[in-house]
């Protein structure tokens, strides 16, 4: 039977709700006869404007958030053991930044989520482990970040120039100074378990903050991997933005090498960069091959190049569908899984390229994480179908946990999904008592289950490859016509149905026209660790 369940709520909770809110009321009316706000004497005003805080890598952190999403990456447990200032001369909340830094790169992947436990040399894993049990649902993190703020060179570089005009009458004099100092920031990653520092996921970045005592202004330069990033802070904030810049560029660095996904794009660097490219030739190389065939499949897929079940077995439907890839993306159509066929799927898991057998051309990008709108070959929009989970279009879910799917028509069109379990028990779940209207418009996202607190859930409780769901959309309301022994109430499982023999009750449907889109999702158990 499919693991959906529904949420009830009781009256006695509406009742208490109810008096909650009276009592709330009544305290805020009593606090108004008490006191009032007009007659508060104003002491001082502000006279500075507030501003948000923002680095030079702030839209890149908001990037790598949608990077990480689309590759499914979610639910790292990192904490960290301080970034100190080695110098003492920087007196800068390193850690706070480091935490902001990293709630900016997950706000909508849940990419990474921050354990505010920090070890010291008495405090080691059995510390951590000790909380398991006594503090309710403690996950012990699987990663620590350490660093420092490792070089302050001031005053390496100092001009000064000037100059005097002496007259009877007046005397005239102008002087220019210019600083520049180096401000250095190292970061490494570590398994919590081991207390082992991970080969290759560091980053170690410098920045030169020049000074003119004219202007009062400060500017910085940052030299990667040939290219220069050049950032300006204002005369307060000087050596602590820098700082801050620093922090940002390097957690990009580490966890974009630490999860494997092209950080690099995010930094506004070229992907022909060889510095980058011999990054992911090496993560190429390190992966088992069956990981290899797996990844790429779920490109495939997510694609529309591939209607398979997500095996890592390197079959003939999976060479061909690699070589349609090939083709569309100006690569060799071998067929195998190469580096070359790797480092172009690397680049954009989450664009959905031109259907295998569908002719047209695919127009209006509209940017990272969103889907491309296929048309006709007269220019017109075709109905196709986007399906995706809050885990990103190459989803990998731990045992447990929720699953929310995410559909998106390019055209107005009737919608239906089914969820199949691991048991190959299928179930309605769109439309639903909740959501019982099948027509949905063109590109309006459709979330199921909807809402914030959902009315029901999907738990995905079995490790496997077994589990699916498939969305068919038609311009026509084709579900009137599905066999009767399909018709069964949502979210209850239909007898001896299958995932396959939907499809193709679908398909049967006269002169439906139906897309068809299927998710295969990746199971794993509880306590593995993401990468």
């Amino acid at each position: 039977m499919p693991k959906i369940r529904l949420r009830r709520r009781g009256p006695a909770r509406r009742g208490w709700a109810r008096r909650a809110g009276w009592l709330a009321g009544g305290c805020l009316m009593l606090a108004g006869c008490m006191s009032d706000p007009a007659i508060a004497p104003v002491v001082v005003e502000p006279k500075t404007p507030t501003t948000k805080t923002i680095s030079s890598f702030t839209s890149s952190l908001q990037c790598m958030d949608t990077l990480l999403w689309q590759h499914g990456k979610s639910d790292i447990y990192i904490m960290t053991s301080g970034i100190p200032d080695a110098t003492g001369k920087v007196a800068a909340g390193t850690k706070e930044m480091l935490i902001t830094a990293i709630s900016r790169m997950s706000a909508r992947s849940n990419a990474f989520r921050f354990v505010d436990f920090e070890p010291n040399p008495s405090s080691d894993v059995t510390a951590l482990s000790a909380l398991i049990g006594v503090q309710p649902n403690f996950v012990v993190p699987s990663y620590y970040i350490r660093g420092a703020i490792t070089q302050l060179d001031e005053n390496v570089l100092s001009e000064l120039q000037g100059g005097s005009v002496s007259l009877p009458f007046l005397d005239l004099g102008a002087s220019r100074d210019r600083i520049v100092s180096v401000v250095s920031v190292d970061l490494n990653v570590g398994e919590v378990v081991t207390r082992q520092i991970l080969p290759g996921m560091s980053a170690s970045n410098s920045i030169a903050v020049v000074r003119s005592g004219i202007s009062g202004d400060a500017g910085g330069r940052i030299d990667k991997a040939g290219f220069a990033f050049n950032v300006a802070f204002n005369k307060s904030e000087g050596f602590h933005q820098a700082v801050r810049t620093l922090v940002d560029l390097s957690v990009v660095e580490t966890l974009g090498k630490l999860t494997r996904v092209p950080y690099w794009q995010c930094l506004g660097l070229d992907q022909t960069n060889p510095t980058f490219r011999a990054q992911a030739r090496e993560w190429f190389d390190t992966t088992p091959p069956d990981e290899q065939v797996r990844f790429a499949q779920q490109i495939l897929s997510s694609g529309g190049y591939y209607e398979g079940p997500i095996t890592g077995i390197y079959d003939i439907d999976t060479k061909e569908a690699a070589a349609r890839y090939q083709t569309d993306n100006d690569l060799i159509a071998t067929g195998r899984i190469d580096f070359d066929l790797y480092y172009s799927m690397l680049g954009k898991p989450g664009v959905t390229a031109r259907a295998p057998g569908r002719t047209g051309a695919i127009a209006n990008a509209g940017g990272p994480g969103i889907p491309l709108v296929p048309t006709d070959a007269n220019g017109e929009r075709r109905l196709d179908l986007f399906l995706n989970t809050d885990r990103g279009p190459v989803p990998q879910f731990k045992q447990g946990e929720a699953l929310v799917v995410k559909v998106q028509a390019t055209a107005d069109a009737f919608l239906y999904c089914y969820y199949q379990d691991s048991d190959g028990t299928v179930a309605r779940v769109f439309p639903n008592r909740f959501q019982p209207d099948a027509l949905v418009t063109a590109n309006q996202q459709v979330e199921i289950p909807p809402g914030y607190e959902k009315p029901f859930n999907i738990r995905l409780d079995s490790v496997g490859d077994s589990e699916a769901v498939a969305c068919f959309a038609s311009a026509r309301e084709v579900g009137l016509s599905l066999p009767d022994a399909m018709k069964i109430e949502d979210l209850r499982p239909i007898p001896q149905a299958t995932l396959q023999g939907v499809t193709q009750a679908f398909n049967e449907i006269p002169g439906g026209n139906v897309r068809t889109k299927r998710l295969n999702l990746r199971v794993v158990p509880a306590n593995t660790v993401d990468f």
